[in-house]
């Protein structure tokens, strides 16, 4: 009678080997290609928001909406891009609050109110794919909206601001829209962006008329590489060159911050500072 011939451990081996090569080679592929998508998909939310943003100007006389949350002018007209969370009940959120937990639908409806709602219902554009693990430091859930737009854009729209003349509030005022951002990716970690806009520290705020600095969180979703949306309606992805970028994301969140400050990078690293700085609308006028 024959014996059935099977697999030697030195096959076995041989053959486990094989497999781990392979999946050595795969899985960061994989990897790249999940980020790639990611990436694609954002550019598309980012330039979905844009074009919006570009048409409210177009419907009202060239002026732009209010980059603060569910900001309202002293008339009462309602002009922020985006309005606050709201839950049926018990009614308004707080930035800090802990429970009930603020929730994707509540963050919905905070879109539904802004004015950028007009032209893009789809709440699946206010959030990057690449958003997946930044959780609340408050209510422990995710936070749904993914961008925000910088305040030198109508931040302020209460004309008893000091800052108030110091932002754009018509489109002409801009020079070279497409310079110039209006959506940014946030790594905010409370319950949402409290103000609805992106902070940094330019040269209005901190009275510092050279330097430029970080402030608000910014988010780098997409491997060493951010999303922004362009006044003229495109959007692009950025690679960051200087490690101090990439790593004070990371610093923020571990040290579990909420309270952001201005930071100014070291001296040897201030590429990406200087990139953000020529696209702030405001100073370039």
């Amino acid at each position: 009678m024959k014996m059935k011939k099977g697999f030697t451990l030195i096959e076995l081996l041989v053959v486990i080997a094989i497999i781990s090569l392979l999946l050595s080679i795969i899985v960061p592929s994989l990897k790249m290609v999940k980020m790639k998508a990611y990436s694609a998909l954002c550019l598309n939310n980012t330039k979905n928001l844009s074009l919006g943003w570009y048409l409210y100007k177009e419907d009202n006389g060239d002026r732009i909406m209010s980059a603060q949350m569910g900001g309202t002018e002293p008339s009462g007209l309602r002009v922020g891009w985006i309005g606050r969370p709201y839950a049926v009940q018990p009614g308004d959120r707080t930035i800090d609050q802990v429970s009930p937990p603020v929730t994707d639908e509540d963050e919905i409806r905070g879109i539904e109110q802004g004015r950028l709602y007009d032209y893009l219902q789809t709440p699946a554009s206010y959030h990057c794919p690449g958003d997946r693990f930044r959780k609340s430091r408050y209510d422990g859930t995710g936070v749904f909206v993914s961008y925000s737009v910088p305040r030198c854009l109508y931040g302020y729209t209460d004309p008893a601001s000091a800052y108030y003349n110091k932002q754009i509030r018509r489109y002409s005022q801009m020079d070279s829209p497409s310079q110039r951002y209006v959506f940014v990716e946030v790594a905010e970690e409370r319950n949402w962006n409290e103000s609805g806009w992106f902070s940094l520290g330019a040269p209005e705020y901190t009275n510092n008329s050279r330097d430029w600095a970080w402030w608000g969180p910014m988010a780098i979703n997409h491997g060493d590489s951010s999303v922004l949306g362009f006044a003229d309606g495109h959007s692009e992805v950025h690679r960051w060159q200087d490690p101090f970028t990439v790593e004070r994301v990371t610093k923020l969140s571990r040290l579990g911050i909420t309270t952001y400050d201005i930071e100014f990078p070291p001296s040897d690293q201030v590429e990406d500072i200087s990139y953000m700085a020529r696209g702030w609308a405001y100073r370039n006028r």
